[in-house]
């Protein structure tokens, strides 16, 4: 039997440290789904904008029809 100075971890204490493991885990993931939306949306204004400066007439507009 081994005696140290430090008391057992209780059962809350381990439910406590699951917990926030689990919400650690969770912001990861929903920062990675964030980095996610924003790399698709700069891509999207990138290509947006190329073919808007392709789209161009002649006196620099943009020809749209609905």
């Amino acid at each position: 039997m081994t005696i140290t100075g430090q008391p057992g971890t209780s059962l809350l204490d381990s439910v406590l440290n699951a917990e926030s493991a689990r919400v650690d885990i969770g912001v990861a993931v929903l920062k990675k789904a964030q980095n996610a939306d924003k790399q698709q949306g700069e891509a999207i204004v990138q290509l947006l904008e190329s073919a808007g400066a392709q789209a161009q007439n002649s006196q620099g507009n943009l020809d749209a029809y609905a």
